[in-house]
């Protein structure tokens, strides 16, 4: 009892770890990403139209003819990417690149699978299976596992292609005008290519193909975003290489570079403050713009944000304003009028109106004709019911009636949105 007693009176300090700060922020970004790009098309934010030949932006058909749209839409996603380059660099890669998350989730896959040591990646020379997890049934399973996260995520592109029911006919093999018989077979080929890269390509990928990373030894900066290592405190990590042995690229966070395989994923900064925790401390490592320092108040802030950004910053706001006005005067439906094939010689007395429908919703249109008398002319129809995103060409006859000369005609067109469009045109009357 005495001995219980004296254990009893030993003070005991409870010291909680903290729990990871990026980890699982990361974890919620990557899968909001996938989220946002399954999202985009199906919600009408961004498409491209292959029948129309268009972009659909807001479940608007955009095309080159919407000059301002067009402009400022390649001006901000071009000087997005210079800004995103030069400013959080490589988070791009390891909170939202689609690439790199999959290839860490089927990573942790295979570690669960097959064993911690196990890589079977191309690039993989010194693969270690676990002998206990050696089995056919585990390697069903990964390999069933990645099969269907390929036929899954293959149809992803497709939604950027065609409309959501269109894609829909495509899963449930549903008989579809828009969906030609050569688009079954390439969707087993991305089927093929997802499953091949996330199979057995992963990483490898990211580090020699893609332009992402090819672009930041452009735009890549001692100001862009990096882990900064405190090496004021470097005898506290003397033989210690927890940072290391937590990240999944086998990087060592101590010795950061302008280029190289670092993805700013965080976890090294989570293991090294999970180290530094019971005796209060933070860890040696964070993330930092450029050297670090501490802004005097909010205007060094504003003034350090602009100087990272530059001139892409301003050449960005220029393509908004751009994108903005174009969208405010954007308009809903076109209507143009040409001569007719039936129409021959000096003399033309038919016309062709097409009349076209850029919003993904069906609309009711009104037509009148102005400049001419009554009787002097005939309109094949004039109201027209359209369909989302259509065209339709009616006809307008002249009479050969009218006195001989030169008139100016207008066609009107009204919708019951509100929307009214004119459209002149000079008809010469050879009347003697």
């Amino acid at each position: 009892m005495k001995l219980n007693e004296s254990l009893a009176n030993i003070p005991v300090k409870v010291v909680r770890t903290p729990a990871p700060e990026y980890h699982w922020r990361r974890r919620v970004t990557q899968l909001a990403t996938l989220l946002l790009i399954v999202l985009i098309p199906l919600v009408g934010l961004f498409r491209i139209d292959l029948q129309a030949g268009n972009f659909v932006v807001l479940d608007r058909q955009i095309g080159w003819s919407d000059y301002s749209l067009m402009l400022g839409f390649w001006i901000m996603l071009a000087t997005g990417a210079a800004m995103t380059y030069s400013t959080i660099g490589t988070v791009w890669c390891g909170w939202a690149c689609p690439q790199n998350s999959l290839s860490e989730w089927v990573n942790q896959l295979t570690y669960k699978l097959l064993g911690k040591r196990a890589h079977i990646t191309v690039e993989s020379g010194k693969t270690k299976i676990a002998a206990t997890k050696n089995n056919p049934f585990n390697w069903l399973v990964l390999g069933l596992v990645v099969l269907a996260i390929s036929f899954t995520l293959a149809l992803i592109p497709f939604l950027y292609f065609y409309p959501p029911d269109a894609v829909w006919s495509l899963i449930t093999f549903r008989p579809d005008a828009r969906l030609p018989r050569f688009t079954y077979y390439l969707y087993l080929v991305v089927v093929f290519a997802i499953f091949l890269d996330i199979a057995v390509i992963r990483n490898v990928l990211c580090s020699y193909f893609c332009l992402y990373r090819i672009w930041q030894h452009v735009f890549k900066t001692k100001q862009t975003l990096h882990v900064e290592y405190d090496g004021s405190r470097a005898d506290d990590c003397a033989k210690c290489t927890y940072c290391k042995t937590s990240c999944f690229l086998d990087f060592n966070p101590t010795q950061f570079k302008i280029y190289d395989s670092c993805i700013n994923c965080g976890d090294c900064i989570d293991s090294c403050n999970k180290l530094h925790a019971p005796d209060g401390s933070l860890g040696l490592l964070q993330f930092e713009f450029g050297e670090k320092r501490h802004a005097n108040g909010w205007r060094d802030s504003v003034d350090n944000l602009a100087a990272r950004l530059g001139w892409a910053g301003a050449v960005f706001l220029i393509g908004g304003g751009l994108f903005a006005w174009g969208f405010l005067h954007y308009s809903p439906y076109n209507i143009v009028a040409y001569r007719s094939e039936k129409s021959s010689g000096i003399s033309v007395s038919d016309y062709q109106i097409q009349v076209s429908n850029k919003m993904n919703a069906p609309a009711q249109l009104a037509f009148t004709v102005k400049g001419l008398p009554e009787g002097s002319y005939k309109l094949e129809t004039e109201k027209l019911a359209m369909t989302p995103t259509s065209r339709t060409n009616f006809n307008l006859h002249i009479s050969p009636d009218l006195p001989k000369g030169l008139h100016q005609v207008i066609i009107e067109a009204r919708a019951q949105d509100g929307w009214v469009g004119r459209f002149g045109l000079e008809h010469y009357s050879a009347r003697n």
